[in-house]
């Protein structure tokens, strides 16, 4: 027992002795911890010997729990920039669609020389990335991009041709988009108006007097097609040539660039008595336009917006003279217009710009003059006055922007109406004939 005792009391004196030797071979030490405040980027850092040390707070580890709040902000930071990254872009995109130039040669719009598409279809190049993740739009059996594979330079081609017609003839602008509703209105677009005969041996569509002399841009329509079909043969169709033209010449006179649909094959048909009672006459009423139009699948607010593409163009005389010669349809229009209709109007065929203030411009100007009763046409007229189209008339006249942005829509509406698609009808390789 007593040795026991001794063993214990040797290790007590060992321990009492060891135990100071070994604490003071290391430094005084202490954790490090962190002063952090939130709002400040800074953060101090106590160590040895009270040692201060000024980090970022983006360079350093920060506790889980401040870490969640560290990173909570971060998302939150990381959204707001992306917010204003699109807000940004966003107003870009807007300046941009609706800041640009028409057309740069020496057009009645602006004059200047010509620099190529980038500033003559302003908006024309798309963002690849956008476009990867674009989904066309199909429409009636239309789709968007319909000869990217086929025949991707067919709207390129169709361009340069609408570019050397300009420069011949500035009119040829409001010519194309009027051919345009007067085939699609007719038993659908179908490229039927471009014939001269058919196989039947009848009387084509483009001699009805609602045609005739009042339209025009057959010699455009063939020139382009030719270069079609020594490029892509057999692959576009005239009325599709139509369709896009149609577009290019809207864009030429100001209005922002939309897409168009592709897809439509040709008719093998076309009869003048198609025509009678599915073209807009001079003077029809409200009730008799908008049955009209929704018999193809438009509707009233269609017709308000489409009617605008009279914003460029001209209107024979023979047309609305006759408004003159009662009082009930003279009080309907401006006296000063009515005299500029009867000195101008030296003969029926004589003819006086829908908008003489900017013609060669697409614009809500045109909207304004029919609230002023400055409208050539009654069929127009009548839009301003009537208590289903007059509001959309106002709307228009101090909205151009979101008139724009409805145009393309009703345009595209206005192309799927009756269309042949997959086997039906041909692809024409004249647009003058039917393939035999």
């Amino acid at each position: 027992m007593a040795a026991k005792v001794g063993i214990f009391a040797a290790i007590l004196l060992v321990c009492a002795i060891l135990l100071p030797l070994l604490a003071s071979s290391f430094p005084n030490h202490r954790p490090e911890f962190l002063e952090y405040d939130s709002s400040k980027t800074d953060v101090t850092i106590h160590g040895d010997n009270n040692n201060v040390v000024h980090a970022n707070v983006n360079d350093i580890a920060i506790p889980s729990s401040n870490y969640e709040t560290r990173n909570e902000r971060s998302l939150k930071e990381k959204k707001k920039s992306n917010k204003n990254k699109n807000k940004k872009n966003k107003k870009e995109m807007k300046s941009h669609e609706h800041g640009f130039e028409a057309f740069n040669f020496e057009h009645p719009l602006i004059g200047g020389g010509h620099h190529g598409y980038s500033h003559v279809f302003p908006g024309y190049n798309v963002d690849p990335i956008a476009e990867e993740h674009k989904q066309p739009e199909i429409l009636g059996g239309l789709r968007e991009g319909f000869y990217q594979n086929t025949c991707p330079q067919a709207e390129q081609i169709i361009k340069n041709g609408l570019i050397r017609a300009l420069q011949n003839d500035s009119t040829i602008a409001a010519a194309i988009p009027r051919l345009f509703l007067h085939d699609c209105l007719v038993k659908g677009c179908d490229g039927s108006i471009f014939l001269d005969t058919t196989p039947s041996g009848g009387k084509v569509e483009k001699l009805s007097p609602s045609n005739g002399v009042t339209v025009k841009g057959f010699e455009l329509i063939d020139e382009i097609k030719a270069e079609l079909e020594e490029n892509c043969p057999g692959i576009v169709s005239c009325s599709d040539v139509l369709a896009y033209l149609s577009r290019d010449a809207f864009v030429a006179s100001g209005l922002p660039y939309y897409e168009v649909s592709g897809g439509r094959r040709d008719s093998m048909e076309s009869r003048v008595e198609n025509v009678v009672g599915n073209l807009p006459l001079p003077d029809d009423t409200v009730d008799q336009m908008i049955h009209l139009f929704n018999r193809k699948g438009l509707n009233a607010e269609d017709l308000v917006v489409l009617i605008g593409a009279h914003s460029i163009g001209v209107a024979h005389c023979f047309n609305f003279l006759y408004r003159l010669d009662t009082p009930e349809k003279a009080q309907m229009v401006d006296p000063r217009l009515g005299g500029v209709m009867k000195f101008t109007c030296a003969s029926e065929m004589s003819t006086i710009a829908f908008d003489a203030t900017t013609q060669y411009k697409m614009d809500s100007v045109f909207y304004k003059q029919l609230l002023m009763k400055k409208g050539l046409l009654e069929s127009d007229q009548v839009l301003a006055q009537d208590i289903r189209t007059r509001g959309l008339v106002q709307r228009f006249s101090n909205d151009e922007v979101g008139w724009f942005n409805k145009f393309g829509v009703a345009m595209n509406k206005l192309g799927a109406v009756e269309v042949l698609t997959g086997n039906q009808g041909q692809i024409r390789k004249q647009c003058r004939a039917v393939n035999l």
